[in-house]
């Protein structure tokens, strides 16, 4: 028996992601294993080395644990990091001047989230340097003190 999901685009409404987005960023995940990676405007990719996708929002407590551990093992591993925000961490004009930095984004209207089904936060995609997608995974097992080790481990086996 085929599982069918209907999807009903509902393209002004932001508030919350619909369920193939959802489904699409935890079990069936690895469907995207091998799939170019969508091209987005503003979201540049390496044809040197593997880029991670780090999909995080406001409000994300796992995100907030494992956000400094995320970037020394993407630096360990000699892979690039971008950082993709749904939403700005804050209101504070101060803090929004990250996102003018190389390697942070503002996904403002979701366009990025949406061409790579991100709706669980925080999500991993592993892009090699043939923009080739190798990993996507959902952070939900990212325990601050093993997930360093499980990305290096990621990294080991999809470079």
């Amino acid at each position: 028996m085929a599982l069918s999901i209907r999807r009903d685009i509902v393209r002004d409404d932001p508030t919350s992601p619909r369920l193939w987005t959802v489904l699409t960023s935890g079990i069936f995940a690895r469907r995207w294993i091998g799939r170019p990676a969508p091209a987005v405007p503003g979201l540049a990719l390496s044809t040197e080395r593997p880029t991670l996708l780090y999909f995080r929002t406001r409000g994300c407590t796992v995100c907030d644990l494992v956000d400094m551990q995320v970037a020394q093992a993407c630096r360990q591993a000699s892979v690039d990091l971008v950082i993709i925000d749904r939403y700005a961490k804050s209101d504070d004009p101060v803090d929004r001047a990250i996102y003018d930095q190389p390697g942070n984004l503002l996904d403002k209207g979701g366009v990025i989230n949406e061409q790579y089904a991100v709706g669980v936060y925080p999500t991993f995609v592993l892009v090699n340097p043939q923009h080739r997608i190798v990993l996507k995974d959902v952070g939900l097992k990212a325990k601050p003190e093993v997930f360093r080790a499980y990305l290096e481990a990621q990294f080991r086996l999809a470079q």
